[in-house]
């Protein structure tokens, strides 16, 4: 072969590995980070609701948090608007001036029936005397 076919094919062996690993990358990205949206389904009960309200409360705290409580008393569903309010009483794991401290609070989640995930997420902190 001369020298200029050999060169050809050189070119042509490294835009195969070039576009190779390109595509690769790729196909690694799309399938690792997937579809970042919410999965939307029908909630048929206030159970229903409080599994998402859940993730987005130990998705958010992780490590810090030291437990979460159901709020029966204060979780409904809003008939006028198809939505449930959800509550939930969490512990945080916090430092406050250097000391280590456990804090309460109230998280509240809005989870539309015909959306099924949570659309508002709020977290209150408690009035201390």
């Amino acid at each position: 072969m001369s020298k200029k076919n050999n060169n050809m094919v050189k070119n042509i062996l490294i835009g195969i590995v070039i576009v190779s690993v390109l595509v690769g990358t790729g196909l690694i990205l799309y399938f690792y980070l997937g579809d970042t949206k919410p999965k939307t389904f029908y909630v048929r009960d206030i159970n229903d609701a409080t599994y998402d309200c859940e993730d987005k409360i130990v998705n958010k705290y992780g490590d810090k948090l030291v437990s979460k409580h159901y709020d029966n008393l204060s979780s409904r569903f809003e008939e006028q608007k198809n939505q449930y309010l959800i509550y939930y009483r969490i512990s945080i794991k916090e430092k406050e001036n250097g000391l280590p401290m456990i804090n309460d609070y109230m998280a509240k989640c809005v989870v539309w029936e015909k959306l099924g995930y949570v659309s508002d997420f709020r977290v209150y902190e408690f009035l201390k005397a």
